[in-house]
């Protein structure tokens, strides 16, 4: 059996899949890493490393990335309702 040219199944294009160390292999350059700012890596995103991704769980156990809650029963000025 022939195959149109480029298209042979056993050869797959094996050599046009990125390398480990290529820069094909590291993540969307469209973000920074989320605490120092250098490239993202694949098998680290959204970090650069180990040591940045234990650094936000830290935040994160730590409470650091908590939304202050409002009471609802202040009205927008802060005064308490009159009940």
């Amino acid at each position: 059996m022939t195959f149109p040219a480029g298209s042979d199944p056993a050869n797959d294009n094996k050599d046009d899949a990125p390398k480990a160390d290529s820069p094909e292999s590291a993540a969307p350059k469209s973000a920074p890493c989320a605490i120092c700012g250098k490239p993202q890596t694949r098998a680290n995103a959204p970090f650069c490393s180990p040591r940045c991704a234990d650094i936000d769980l830290g935040r994160w156990l730590k409470g650091s990335y908590a939304i202050p809650a409002v009471d609802d029963d202040d009205d927008e000025d802060g005064a308490p309702h009159e009940g």
